[in-house]
């Protein structure tokens, strides 16, 4: 399946607002996991039937619930029904290719993020779908897989460390979405040392495998962009809403969020043209020294052109030509013309042409 584009053939043709799951299965059975807390208490479990989801939360609480698994259509779609999303806004969640974007209806705000990962081994970065349907007491988050990115937000809630066990549910949103971008600039930094590292040996040392690792940060950047460009106007509509479900003691946090995208989006850009630099000069470096190669060889073509020319026209045809009479002489001619031809590929081998 591609990196940048989805298969789309299930949902050709459908209904809008058909829940059908777009993407690979990354879980054998959807988990749910669930979260109710406030500055006393706290309780987590295991959830393995949605009746034993309460259907109000105590006052002064939060609810988080955790979805890990979209290819179970059916819960995915009683779960719609239950936190009250509309079928177009199930439709997305559904869609791990959906391009990142906020909803807004009566009883809910809905955003559809990506989660980016930096893979040591491989040097590349990979992303997830996540969706975070945010009500008035409850926060609803929907992944492809369980996976470690909300650890930390779940051992602040554990640990009641900062605001997230005092504040509401806006805060908790605010909190979830302020790990995925800090994820994004640690992916951005990793990638950026090693472009950054890859500096002198582009200057310097163009090698045809340097061009291979050049496509590839080119291809990474490109995904990272598709992942969170979209997240500019994410924050520019967050910080402008009039939602009942944001409280505006949160705004001052939205508007730090909206830095930290900032920079992101300005580290993404800065890599994204050191790259195509990068390229511009590898493709200099290899005209240059096509350039070098060729200046050398017309400088000997322009010295045995003429000699060539003056054999060809007068040949050996002398009456007194020493060599004839010499009895080693054609082995001789093949001992120089093979030491010629030697030194020859031994000087553009040193010189790198070949």
């Amino acid at each position: 399946m591609a990196r940048f584009i989805k298969s789309r053939k299930k949902s050709h043709g459908t209904v809008p607002g058909s829940l059908i799951f777009i993407g690979n299965p990354k879980m054998e059975k959807t988990e749910i996991h669930l979260m109710i807390f406030n500055k006393e208490q706290l309780s987590e479990t295991v959830v393995n039937h949605m009746d034993e989801i309460p259907d109000t939360v105590p006052l002064g609480s939060v609810m988080w619930v955790s979805v890990y698994g979209l290819h179970d259509t059916e819960l995915i779609g009683n779960l719609g029904e239950r936190f009250a999303i509309q079928p177009l806004e199930l439709e997305d969640i559904l869609n791990t290719d959906q391009r990142p974007k906020l909803a807004e209806n009566q009883k809910n705000l809905i955003f559809f993020l990506k989660v980016l990962d930096y893979h040591e081994d491989s040097k590349k970065v990979t992303g997830d779908q996540v969706s975070i349907v945010l009500s008035e007491n409850r926060v609803v988050t929907f992944q492809e897989k369980r996976g470690h990115y909300f650890d930390p937000v779940r051992e602040r809630i554990r640990n009641s460390r900062g605001r997230v066990r005092n504040a509401g549910a806006d805060y908790l949103a605010y909190v979830i979405i302020d790990t995925l971008v800090d994820g994004y600039i640690h992916s951005i930094e990793r990638l950026g040392t090693l472009i950054e590292e890859t500096e002198n040996e582009v200057l310097h040392h163009s090698q045809k495998y340097t061009l291979e690792k050049i496509y590839k940060f080119k291809t990474t950047i490109g995904f990272i962009r598709k992942s969170i460009f979209p997240l500019k106007e994410i924050m520019l509509y967050l910080n402008k809403t009039e939602s009942n479900l944001i409280q505006k003691k949160t705004f001052t946090f939205l508007k730090d969020l909206t830095d930290l995208t900032t920079q992101a989006l300005e580290a993404v850009e800065i890599y994204h043209n050191m790259a195509n630099d990068y390229l511009n000069i590898y493709h200099s470096n290899v005209a240059n020294r096509t350039n070098e190669v060729m200046k050398v060889l017309t400088i000997f073509a322009s010295i045995f052109i003429p000699l060539t020319f003056i054999a060809g026209v007068y040949g050996t045809n002398f009456e007194y030509v020493p060599e004839l009479d010499f009895r080693y002489g054609y082995f001789v001619m093949w001992g120089i013309m093979i030491v010629v031809a030697g030194i020859m590929l031994y000087f553009f081998r040193r010189k790198k042409w070949l």
